[in-house]
């Protein structure tokens, strides 16, 4: 947090705002604060959802207004999703892009997804449950992979890629052959 308190960060705690509400906010910020570098929702679910018959067209509205807010104020708007039960009921439980909630406009609309999966949380006693994978699984302006990182007491802590790879590659080996995303990124 020591890190935190000389960062010039501002956060809004208000819960159920709507996406305009939102953009109001930000563009309201960026009009006193013209360096404003980032916005973040976390996360998306908790946004207000506009009357809509069928859920995914309210996340539809939400991510195509998060993604047009992003252009308009020239600032990188992440937003934190969940992903759908279904990952639980398969044997490789690395997230895809499918495993995102109402996924479709989401995944369209997204210039990176960066999904997160760690084999502790399965299984304490495998070999790679000191390592978190950090998957990259759609960036329009660069490549797709994995970096690794290793997970200690919450924090992420820098490890070796290729010893990391091998461990994490290895305990999961027969799921790793129908993975949907890349291996390997240049870190």
């Amino acid at each position: 947090m020591s890190q935190l308190a000389d960062l010039d960060v501002w956060v809004v705690d208000a819960s159920r705002l709507s996406v305009e509400e939102i953009r109001s906010i930000a563009e309201r910020h960026k009009q006193e604060n013209p360096n404003l570098s980032l916005i973040m929702a976390d996360y998306l679910g908790l946004i207000e959802k506009p009357k809509a018959d069928r859920n995914d067209l309210a996340i539809a509205h939400i991510s195509g207004s998060l993604k047009a807010m992003a252009k308009d104020l020239k600032t990188p708007v992440i937003s934190l999703s969940q992903l759908s039960r279904d990952v639980e009921k398969r044997p490789n439980k690395r997230p895809t892009n499918a495993d995102l909630r109402d996924s479709g406009s989401i995944e369209q609309d997204a210039d990176s997804i960066i999904m997160l999966y760690r084999e502790a949380v399965y299984d304490e006693n495998s070999s790679a449950a000191p390592f978190a994978e950090i998957i990259v699984t759609k960036n329009r302006f660069g490549s797709l992979g994995t970096v690794y990182q290793r997970f200690c007491n919450g924090h992420f802590v820098a490890c070796d890629q290729d010893e990391a790879r091998q461990i994490c590659t290895a305990s999961n080996a027969p799921a790793a052959r129908g993975r949907r995303y890349a291996q390997g990124a240049d870190v």
